[in-house]
């Protein structure tokens, strides 16, 4: 004949499922593994906002991670194949892709497309902006807004036969690193890589500088790019 559990067990046993259950949500997860399916991570509305494992993309299964905004739309994406050669990408909320990687080379990025600067070559033979000065001297001014805290500037550096100098890069007439020397009778490509001080979407206006340091013939300078760069 079966025991007729009292009042009291039962009552007992609800009290110590519930605490199991406190436990449960105070406990850390660790080690879990998920072999199938997938994990999804939603508010307290039941909106998905992180989904990871199996997910579906492009009328397929992936696998990979996903990430979602408040109202449902998709803000990122990673997925890779068995083989590798996967895909990310970061989307605005009207699906379109703002970043992502070149899945045909497997390297660098698809998008955006960023732009290349053109000099005309006779720039680029002789820079039209000189100086025959002991101090330094503007010659270019560089205008933008700080969005990175590093800016690297690409200049074409002409001297004449037996004349030398140097170039900087200043924020109002502080130099922002040690000057370049420029040898005597070069024509080259010089690289100048300099922090920039301020706060995000500062307006930035930054001169480049040149003199003569010796000889009596004059020193050429162009800029050729500007690219905000990391630390």
């Amino acid at each position: 004949m079966g025991v007729v559990r009292q009042a009291e067990d039962l009552l007992t046993r609800i009290k110590d499922l519930e605490r199991q259950v406190r436990e449960l949500r105070r406990r850390n997860i660790s080690n879990a593994v998920i072999s199938d399916g997938n994990l999804e991570v939603r508010t307290a509305s039941g909106q998905v906002i992180m989904r990871a494992g199996d997910i579906p993309y492009n009328n397929t299964t992936v696998t990979g991670l996903q990430t979602f905004r408040a109202n449902g739309t998709l803000a990122s994406i990673q997925w890779d194949t068995p083989t590798g050669g996967g895909f990310w990408a970061f989307f605005d909320e009207a699906g379109a892709i703002l970043l992502s990687n070149d899945t045909v080379s497997g390297s660098s990025l698809a998008t955006p497309y960023l732009g290349y600067h053109v000099v005309p070559w006779s720039e680029v033979l002789s820079p039209p902006q000189s100086t025959t000065n002991a101090a330094m001297e503007t010659l270019h001014r560089i205008h933008g807004q700080r969005q990175n805290p590093w800016i690297r500037v690409l200049l074409i550096v002409q001297s004449d036969a037996g004349t030398t100098g140097e170039v900087q890069v200043a924020d109002a007439g502080t130099p922002l690193t040690a000057a370049t020397p420029i040898a005597a009778a070069t024509n080259t490509y010089t690289w100048i890589d300099a922090p920039v001080s301020g706060a995000h979407m500062d307006a930035k206006f930054l001169d480049v500088q040149a003199r003569r340091t010796g000889g009596a013939g004059a020193i050429r300078i162009g800029v050729a790019s500007v690219l905000g760069r990391q630390s």
